[in-house]
């Protein structure tokens, strides 16, 4: 069987293999792939523009004629007063006016002000940094707080599609800003290789947003008041009829018309000296800036190595005002995706089927036809499509096509135990973590040796942060000795891999579908009493019970329960990772956004088992394990047990471990899902602070703290920290579980909502 699809099988794994290069996004790989798009712009050469976009350059014969840059802002006025009267129907300013106190005492501002006045369609612009300390206490102008956007089509889309954010804003001077009629951001978007293909048109600064210059200057040209821009977030801003496709940030990619010298230019010097003739400015847009000698207004495109920043604003303009930006927004990015796997489906149907010099011509065609349309589409329609990735498929596909021949149908019987895999090798070449950390239930009695044990165990099953070359054995880890027998069950114990406190943790496999698990035991003939040894049988089915009925994209996955010999056993997901327990030994380094992500799944894991009427009981980092791309599920439901079942909770006895139990855990009164959510933020203010909330030299002392004092908040221990993560720590540490957050759903909406 397998032999008869080994072509088939060959060409899908290729394509995986792209698909895979394509989401990852290597930077080598997207320079390749942008250096195509940008010959295709070159190879399409200069396209017509239309006639209303105007630039006006302050250049080298102006610096002659009327003085060095800068200039004084009465002669800004001037030349605004004679742009004036030509009747513009938008004047764009692409330079700042950062507030002075000497130019406002001499009266500059308020004749540059007159003038904006007299205007009344004057559009200009400040800066904004992302990295500059936040200043606190400045008050912006009215004119700064009526160009932000108003209008957005689904504001709970701001989680998904956050746009860029500020952490400083440079405003202009207050008379200026209130005068002009408009304003937006002049900052540039510019690539690694120091190009610029894409840029903004919205960015947040506290809990605002605001639109770039060029949106302001074509709502003014377009006559539209900011209520009339609508921001469809991750996909448009709208300016009125004409909708201008975005990227998930609130970026588009520029079409470049083509060179430096592509729209129509004037000297600032004809301007003043009125040598241009009446009427040439009429219900134009005029772009406004220094040209001059010594200028860092200069940018590269795919289209030039130096373009002004005059050029480089006429073309993003040019692109709103006629909806010719490039498109390549979320769709149009899935329309690459599908290409790929329908390369990748039609050669696992086609090729293996036909001879190879058909192969050959086959994929030949299929990159000239590939090439051809999307350079057709771009040309045509502004459209980009990823040309690299499915070139690189095709190519490796063409390597490939020699190796088999034609599928031929079989003429024996293959059986599948011939087939061997080395699961030997796939251990050591990857950081594998069985699911779960296998320490058991204590009494209150027992915390003071059980900490220890847990101490152990816990270190036992922490994950080398170095990588194993492959053929080499991992000894780091701390393993039992193998079991007498070489199964549990129907499962091939393959070698151990962990041990607790109470039994050992095999790497095994499902030799029905060839599935890794990891094999949890109890190791009960070490049990001297028969009345001991049902109760540790009755917990481990009860885990398995409890865990089994969930099934959450969170919740490890519980596969089987079942005995071999004096060997209680649970079958269960084979996860690779690392415990949020040696992260945070390890000192974890992640953002807010990333805390607040993995808190979020966190809570929706435990809400999923509270409305199926599970408590954990025992959340704490250990039992917490985060995988590749920070993705978190939830293991050990072993001293879980069901909100409808409290008899099955001895009098007197506590479970869970003892720096994250909840007070009423300890107090050996009922516990609801309320525990958890106590447990769940001690462990938050673990991770927030890389601290215990609660601490003690003794099992005494520490029960006290639990009991009876509150801890530090968070931000007094980090300043950094958001006082707004104090309070969700405090409210899920209450003592009072009346008090408490009555839901994990609630903790994950407030994360949702701050991030």
């Amino acid at each position: 069987m397998l032999k008869k699809f080994s072509g088939s099988i060959l060409y899908i794994l290729i394509s995986v293999l792209v698909i895979s290069l394509y989401l990852d996004r290597h930077q080598g790989f997207e320079k390749i792939d942008r250096s195509i798009q940008d010959t295709m712009m070159k190879w399409r050469g200069p396209k017509a523009t239309a006639s209303d976009i105007v630039m006006v350059g302050i250049d080298d014969s102006s610096l002659r004629e009327w003085g060095a840059w800068p200039w004084n802002r009465n002669k800004i006025a001037q030349l605004v007063d004679k742009l004036s009267s030509q009747h513009p129907k938008t004047i764009m300013l692409d330079m700042t006016f950062i507030p002075d106190s000497a130019l406002s005492a001499a009266g500059y501002n308020d004749s540059l002000s007159l003038s904006f006045a007299r205007a009344k369609n004057i559009v200009i612009g400040y800066n904004y940094s992302q990295n500059d300390i936040p200043a606190n206490g400045i008050l912006f102008p009215d004119g700064f707080a009526q160009s932000s956007y108003t209008k957005f089509d689904d504001p709970s889309k701001f989680a998904a599609y956050p746009p860029l954010v500020a952490s400083r804003i440079y405003p202009p001077e207050n008379v200026l800003a209130n005068s002009a009629a408009q304003m937006g951001f002049i900052n540039i978007n510019i690539d690694n290789d120091h190009k610029v293909r894409q840029q903004p048109l919205i960015v947040g600064f506290r809990g605002e947003f605001f639109p770039s210059i060029q949106v302001a200057a074509a709502s003014n040209f377009l006559r539209l008041s900011p209520d009339q821009v609508i921001v469809q977030l991750g996909k448009a801003v709208c300016l009125g009829q004409i909708g201008i496709t975005t990227d998930h940030d609130g970026k588009i990619n520029i079409n470049y018309y083509g060179p430096q010298g592509t729209f129509k230019y004037y000297s600032a010097a004809e301007i003043l000296k009125n040598t241009i003739p009446d009427g040439e400015l009429s219900q134009k847009l005029v772009l406004v800036g220094y040209v001059g000698k010594g200028t860092t207004d200069i940018f590269s495109s795919p289209t030039s190595a130096h373009l002004s920043g005059l050029e480089l604003n006429a073309n993003i303009i040019e692109n709103l005002l006629h909806e010719s930006n490039l498109g390549k927004a979320a769709s149009q990015i899935n329309l690459s995706f599908l290409i790929l796997i329908a390369i990748g489906i039609f050669c696992a149907l086609i090729l293996p089927r036909v001879r190879l010099v058909y192969r050959i011509a086959i994929l030949t065609g299929l990159l000239i036809f590939l090439s051809a349309f999307n350079y057709f589409i771009f040309y045509s329609m502004n459209y980009i499509l990823s040309t690299f990735y499915p070139a690189l498929e095709i190519i490796i596909l063409l390597a490939a096509a020699p190796i088999l021949g034609p599928q031929k149908e079989e003429t024996s019987a293959v059986h599948e135990d011939e087939e061997e895999i080395d699961y030997a090798s796939l251990l050591s070449s990857s950081q594998s973590i069985p699911a779960g950390n296998w320490t058991g239930q204590v009494s209150q009695s027992q915390y003071g040796q059980t900490m220890a044990a847990q101490e152990s165990a816990s270190n036992g099953f922490a994950p080398s942060s170095n990588p194993v070359a492959p053929g080499r054995e991992r000894t780091s880890v701390a393993v039992a000795d193998a079991p007498a027998t070489d199964h549990f069950g129907r499962y091939k114990v393959m070698k151990p891999i962990g041990k607790g406190a109470m039994g050992t943790v095999y790497k095994g496999l499902d030799p029905a579908i060839d599935r890794l698990v990891a094999l949890k035991t109890i190791r009960l003939d070490h049990i001297a009493e028969a009345e001991e040894v049902e109760e540790l049988r009755r917990r481990l089915i009860l885990e398995a019970k409890a865990a089994g009925k969930l099934s959450h994209p969170n919740i490890v996955t519980i596969y089987d329960v079942g005995e071999e010999g004096s060997l209680q056993y649970i079958a269960m997901e084979y996860l690779q990772g690392q415990t949020l327990e040696a992260l945070l030994k390890k000192g974890l380094d992640w953002d807010y956004r990333t805390l607040s992500k993995v808190m979020i799944q966190i809570c929706e894991a435990l809400d999923y088992a509270h409305e199926n009427g599970i408590v954990h009981r025992d959340i704490k980092p250990a039992n917490i394990m985060i995988l590749e791309g920070n993705k978190i599920k939830v293991m050990d439901f072993g001293i879980a047990r069901f909100d409808k079942s409290g008899s099955r909770t001895q009098a007197g006895t506590a479970l869970g471990t003892p720096n994250y139990i909840s007070p009423e855990q300890l107090k050996g009164q009922t516990v609801d899902r309320r525990s958890d959510i106590f447990s769940m933020g001690v462990v938050f203010y673990e991770v927030l602070t890389g601290e215990k909330p609660f601490k003690g030299d003794t099992i005494s002392a520490l029960i006290y703290s639990i009991l009876h004092t509150e801890p530090l908040r968070p931000s007094e221990i980090n300043l950094d920290i958001p006082r707004i993560f104090d309070k969700i720590v405090a409210k899920a540490m209450v003592k009072d579980p009346d008090v408490r957050f009555q839901c994990a759903r609630d903790i994950a909406e407030i994360l949702r909502k701050l991030i």
